[in-house]
């Protein structure tokens, strides 16, 4: 008794709060009876039918499924909770498209109730491998394009200047032409002609003995006059006697081809 007595004094704030927390609840279960009354009165019912629910095997079953669930069914839940508030904010956005495009899905649907479409459709059906291929052909050219757009601006910008010149050269040529009326082969056959003189001049070995001489004409030594004397004593000259030895064969052969005219 005397260890009792002991515990009740060191514990009596606690007893008293304790105490009044018995009186409060008493008073509060005192208060609350009628309408837990009522309440079980009008719930007896709904419980009833609950009850008889629950019983059923198909609800215990569920109730195990969930339970076994029960992770799964929470992310379900949150992600019907945040797929609930991006619907509210992109309602108003669905509406004012699809009163947008209401108009052009009409023209749509009557442009595929047509039977063009409809073979369209078969033909791309029937050669799917080679639209792949398609496809693909294109992707890759369009990468290739991307790449040689810079390239093909700078070119064009450093050719203009040539294609310019170029269209010069094409109207005074047709200007010539229009001068002379000649007919398409004998045009041909001239240009032919040219072609062939233009790849004898082209050949360095004349070339080069063409611009030695040509350099006569600029050096100073060779502006003096030269008499008769002087000529008979540059024939002793082997240098003379070549360039006069072809000079006179080409007299002779244009002399001769002039003939076969």
């Amino acid at each position: 008794m005397d260890e009792l007595v002991a515990r009740v004094e060191a514990n009596a704030d606690e007893l008293v709060e304790l105490l009044d927390l018995l009186v409060a609840t008493k008073q509060l279960g005192a208060d609350l009876a009628p309408e837990l009354k009522t309440a079980t009165a009008e719930s007896r019912e709904s419980l009833e039918e609950l009850r008889l629910a629950l019983e059923r095997e198909e609800t215990l079953v569920l109730l195990q499924t969930v339970g076994e669930n029960v992770e799964t069914l929470t992310e379900l839940l949150e992600l019907l909770d945040a797929t609930k508030d991006l619907a509210d904010d992109l309602v108003p956005e669905v509406k004012t498209v699809a009163a947008d495009a209401r108009k052009p899905l009409e023209e749509l649907r009557v442009a595929f109730e047509g039977q063009e479409p409809l073979v369209l459709l078969q033909k791309l059906g029937e050669n799917t491998d080679t639209f792949i291929e398609l496809l693909d052909l294109l992707e890759a050219t369009e990468g290739l394009v991307t790449e040689l757009i810079p390239e093909l601006k700078a070119a064009a910008a450093g050719s203009r200047s040539s294609f310019e010149q170029l269209r010069i050269v094409v109207a005074g040529f047709a200007d010539a032409r229009g001068d002379r009326e000649l007919e398409p082969y004998e045009m041909g056959q001239n240009l032919g002609n040219m072609l062939s003189l233009a790849e004898r001049l082209g050949d360095p070995k004349l070339i080069n003995s063409v611009d030695a001489g040509l350099t006569a004409f600029t050096d100073e030594r060779t502006s003096e006059p030269t008499g008769i004397r002087g000529l008979l004593g540059a024939l002793r000259d082997d240098d003379v006697r070549q360039g006069l030895g072809t000079l006179v064969e080409f007299l002779r052969r244009m002399g001769k081809a002039q003939k076969q005219e």
